[in-house]
């Protein structure tokens, strides 16, 4: 009975224990989540009332739209972020594509380079761990908008969040080809700058454009709805180029 009592408080003593130590990981697990709540500020996100010289008129009116959508769902710490244009917006939940519910996207449809550098704080606020940055192709639509210029902006970019967050892994993906045959050198030149700076500054390239051009070096359209835009085949496509990377 003595031998029965004693098995009998181990137990009692076992159990209590593992109770306080699941409820102690709970808690940790709370603390943690809290740690990565980011509460960011207003001043974060873009005026309302700024204007970006190199956006459309869809986009001038669609910008303070998402920036408005992208308080009402703010980035936490350490996530991962796709920031860029429509492509990236079109993608939609980005967190169900790669598997992660930490993946938030960041994209607005007609954006530019000068439209990301003015939306930056909000992301480096929160210090993400990772970037993943597509932007470009609206830039090199333009006539007065040249390879070099664009290729400078996308360096500012990258330069300005890994200042101001230095723990974060930046990603910048080669812009993908269009099937509009005046802008292709553009492309290619903005791309061929892009790959030869990946080594001398803080960024890991992912060679896209070389995924989704055809003999003649445009879109190939079996991967696009328009030349410009990605179907879900082409998404795939970018998914697995890149997924070993989230």
């Amino acid at each position: 009975m003595k031998y029965l009592g004693l098995r009998v408080l181990v137990a009692i003593v076992f159990f209590m224990s593992l109770k306080a130590c699941t409820q102690s990981i709970n808690n940790q697990n709370e603390l943690d989540n809290a740690n990565l709540t980011c509460t960011i500020p207003d001043a974060m996100y873009p005026s309302k009332n700024l204007v970006i010289a190199s956006h459309t008129d869809f986009t001038k009116k669609h910008y303070p739209e998402r920036i408005a959508s992208f308080k009402e769902n703010p980035l936490s710490k350490n996530d991962i972020v796709f920031l860029g244009n429509s492509i990236t917006e079109k993608g939609g939940d980005w967190g169900k594509r790669v598997n992660n519910p930490k993946a938030k996207n960041r994209g607005i449809s007609g954006d530019t380079t000068d439209g990301v550098l003015a939306r930056l704080d909000e992301l480096t606020y929160c210090e993400p761990k990772k970037v993943f940055i597509l932007i470009g192709i609206n830039d090199l639509f333009r006539d007065d908008m040249t390879s070099e210029k664009v290729y400078e902006n996308i360096l500012k970019i990258v330069n300005q969040i890994h200042e101001k967050s230095p723990n974060t892994t930046i990603f910048v993906h080669t812009i993908l080809p269009t099937s509009t045959v005046k802008i292709k050198e553009k492309i290619q030149t903005t791309n061929s700058l892009l790959r030869n700076a990946a080594s001398n500054n803080p960024y890991q390239l992912i060679e896209l454009h070389t995924e989704f051009i055809d003999k003649d070096g445009l879109m190939n359209m079996n991967l696009s709805n328009d030349g410009v835009h990605l179907n879900e085949t082409g998404y795939r496509i970018w998914m697995k180029k890149i997924i070993n990377l989230i």
